[in-house]
């Protein structure tokens, strides 16, 4: 019961932050854990696929563009996000980043290949994106957060939803922690 009220507290927070940019889902798997993060990305490249241009143009670019304002968004070690990886990547993990998603979108397909044939629904009050940490087909978080309006990919706004989108898809590993007291269902 207290981790549903702390994640209350944080979307009502989110919601009410400069930009507009709001949170609306947070999924992290219990099979997620802070050091598959580092393992996938310390140092390294991380590969991000970007399904989706609520603007338009040149896909390239708008990938590019999702990248840079992903950099340093994270919580854990450096990590390159980017939509071309070089030869040290773990091809294991990647990030998918899909903008505009149906709204019956089921984020279980984020993982699984086919988010790139998902048909958007772009300009549909404001930009959304939905966000996957993925190992093979499977999730490992999930986060998926959206700003009433942003002109373009160089929009603070737009900047800032990926950006808090990122955040929450690495959370810090809790299991981890001495001071959390939530270490099994009886202390939540």
């Amino acid at each position: 019961m207290k981790a549903a009220g702390v994640l209350l507290a944080t979307l009502t927070i989110a919601a009410c932050a400069p930009g507009n940019v709001r949170l609306t889902h947070q999924y992290v798997n219990p099979m997620y854990g802070a050091g598959q993060f580092a393992y996938a990305g310390a140092g390294r490249d991380l590969r991000v696929d970007v399904a989706g241009n609520p603007f338009g143009g040149d896909a390239q670019a708008f990938g590019h563009a999702v990248t840079d304002a992903m950099q340093g968004q994270h919580f854990g070690p450096a990590t390159n996000f980017t939509t071309s990886p070089d030869q040290a990547a773990r091809s294991a993990y990647r990030v998918v980043m899909l903008f505009d998603p149906p709204r019956s979108f089921n984020p279980m397909q984020l993982c699984d290949g086919t988010a790139s044939a998902l048909p958007t629904q772009a300009g549909q009050d404001g930009v959304s994106v939905f966000g996957a940490f993925c190992r093979g087909n499977y999730s490992l978080s999930s986060a998926k957060g959206r700003v009433a309006a942003a002109a373009g990919p160089d929009d603070p706004a737009f900047r800032q939803l990926v950006g808090r989108v990122t955040h929450a898809l690495f959370p810090p590993d809790r299991r981890a922690d001495p001071n959390d007291r939530c270490r099994t269902l009886m202390n939540c």
